[in-house]
């Protein structure tokens, strides 16, 4: 695969809003020096009326979403081990599909299958706007490096741009394939699809301007804090690092037992990115460690059912995992 100059334009810098006034990106998030390999549940919680299919740990902060089928958004706190539960966030119009923190940790950001994002404000429990234009099912909702700015996909085979401040559509980038998942840098957004196919566009562009195949629908993609490496996960039943700064697949993680439940199962980088971690169709949660490319453990216990999603705080310290039967379980 060809070197990609524009791969490696991730940096965090000054810049300027849609509208024009320049405003200051947020600057890398401080993370854990090393992360800590989880070893056992301490809090296992029926967190919701049905499937919980996202989770989200807010930026430096020990805040959580989850977001599931029952068309709410839980935050949680950890406290002491726990999960204390600190409000609820009503008003979307259709299950939830995926959640997401501005850099601030002020706002959440989320996909339904109402064919629109909708957006909050943490402390206030009505949806502060709502992102509509896609003909079908949204799958991903990401923010930007801005709190101004997010990156939608949907099944409609589409990708939009979205200024926040207007609720506006500043950009429709149509794709052959439908959106599973999107992550964003500074002026590249990432797109994984089911035609087994990543795709990368520039924001200043009209065009893709990459394509990186993979065996198997992604159903997941995870930008690393660093911006240079991208972990992905497909129903090959496999996750895969990618190396930006070459446009390649360093490695390859498979395991006895692991099944990639759906096309929405999501994976994770620790924050230090050591490690990449995943859910089950079985419930098991499995660690690879990135440096040796071996499997680090597995987790079992709470999860009866598939895991759709997981998170690491960027302390390192805890590990969330949600699954298909109401449950959210905390590890450390």
């Amino acid at each position: 695969m060809l070197f990609c100059p524009h791969l490696c334009s991730f940096k965090k810098r000054r810049g300027h809003s849609v509208g024009g006034v320049s405003e200051q990106r947020y600057q890398s998030i401080p993370v854990c020096v090393s992360a800590q390999i989880p070893s056992q549940a301490q809090d296992v919680l029926d967190a919701h009326l049905s499937e919980v299919n996202a989770v989200c740990f807010a930026p430096n902060s020990s805040l959580l979403a989850t977001g599931g089928a029952d068309r709410l958004i839980h935050l949680w706190n950890v406290v002491g081990g726990r999960l204390e539960a600190n409000q609820t966030l009503e008003g979307a119009g259709g299950s939830i599909t995926s959640v997401d923190f501005d850099p601030s940790g002020s706002q959440v950001l989320a996909a339904t299958y109402n064919q629109a994002a909708q957006l909050w404000k943490v402390g206030e429990t009505q949806s502060k706007e709502t992102l509509s234009g896609h003909k079908d099912k949204v799958t991903a909702a990401k923010f930007k490096l801005t709190r101004h700015q997010a990156v939608t996909g949907s099944r409609d085979r589409t990708v939009k741009e979205w200024d926040l401040g207007r609720a506006y559509c500043s950009r429709t980038i149509n794709v052959l394939s439908y959106c599973n998942d999107v992550v964003c840098g500074d002026h590249i957004i990432i797109s994984g699809h089911n035609d087994q196919k990543i795709r990368f566009w520039d924001s200043r562009g009209p065009h893709c301007i990459q394509v990186i195949p993979v065996q198997g629908r992604v159903t997941s993609l995870n930008l690393s804090h660093d911006q240079l490496h991208l972990l992905s996960c497909s129903r090959d039943n496999t996750l895969k690092v990618i190396d930006l700064r070459i446009s390649n697949i360093r490695q390859v993680f498979r395991a006895d037992g692991f099944k990639c439940s759906s096309d929405w199962t999501k994976a994770v980088f620790s924050p230090d990115r050591s490690y990449a971690l995943v859910g089950s169709s079985n419930g098991t949660l499995y660690i690879w460690d990135v440096n040796t490319g071996k499997l680090e453990t597995s987790l079992q216990g709470p999860h009866c059912t598939a895991v759709n999603a997981v998170a690491w705080c960027f302390s390192g310290n805890h590990v969330v995992s949600v699954d298909q039967v109401r449950k959210v379980v905390l590890w450390h």
